[in-house]
C-alpha cells in the first residue's frame, strides 16, 4: 500500500522529531553511535508519520506514545486506537527490486511482539520518494514463528535475535486492520 503524502515534508518532520528522540535519550540496542542512531530513528519516523497520514485519511481516532527519552529509554507502541497497540517497521529500501512475498523479515525478539497488537511492516525508498506498507501480523502470530540471528533469505546477520516470517505471511488487506481496530 503506497502512501500518498509529501514525501520531503514528513522527511522533515521525522528528521525535526528523529534529533528530538536522540537527544533526549533514545536507547540504541545495537550500541550505534549518536548518527547511527539518528539515522534508525529517522526511517522509523518516517514510516510512523506516514502511517499516522492514512489514519487521518481513513478517519480514524488514535493516539501516539510520546515517551520522554531522558526518563524511559523506548516506547510501548507507535498508536494506540481502541485500546489496541500497534508498532509500524520499516526499513530503508536499498534494492531496486520490491519486496515480495519470498523476503524475510526479522520483528527483534526483545521488543517482545507479543506486547503489540499489531505490527504493520514497509519500507521508504528515499530514491523515489516513496512509502509503502506490504502488510500486517498480530504480536501473537509473530510470537510464535522462530528466532533466528541470520536472515533465511539474504543471509545477512541480524543485529539481535529476531523472530523471522516471510513477507508472504503478512495479511495485506489493510481494511480488514482497520475492521479489527
Amino acid at each position: 500500500m503506497l502512501i500518498n503524502t509529501d514525501f520531503d515534508l514528513i522527511v522533515f518532520r521525522s528528521r525535526e522529531r528523529a534529533n528530538n528522540m536522540v537527544t533526549s535519550g533514545l536507547y540504541s540496542r545495537f550500541g550505534l553511535s549518536q548518527s547511527g542512531r539518528f539515522e534508525n530513528a529517522l526511517i522509523g519516523c518516517v514510516g510512523e508519520l506516514a502511517f499516522e497520514e492514512y489514519l487521518k485519511a481513513n478517519n480514524i481516532k488514535y493516539e501516539t506514545d510520546n515517551t520522554d527519552f531522558s526518563s524511559k529509554n523506548s516506547d510501548e507502541f507507535d498508536f494506540l486506537i481502541n485500546a489496541k497497540k500497534i508498532d509500524i517497521k520499516v526499513a530503508k529500501k536499498t534494492t531496486k527490486n520490491s519486496p515480495n512475498d519470498n523476503w524475510g523479515y526479522g520483528y527483534p525478539e526483545e521488543q517482545n511482539p507479543s506486547s503489540k497488537d499489531f505490527v504493520v511492516v514497509g519500507w521508504v525508498d528515499f530514491e523515489k520518494k516513496e512509502i509503502s506498507f506490504y502488510g500486517w501480523l498480530t504480536g501473537n502470530e509473530i510470537k510464535e514463528y522462530p528466532v533466528v540471528t541470520h536472515n533465511s533469505f539474504v543471509g545477512f546477520k541480524y543485529k539481535t535475535p529476531n523472530h523471522e516470517f516471510k513477507w508472504g505471511d503478512m495479511n495485506k488487506d489493510f481494511k480488514n486492520l482497520i475492521e479489527q481496530l
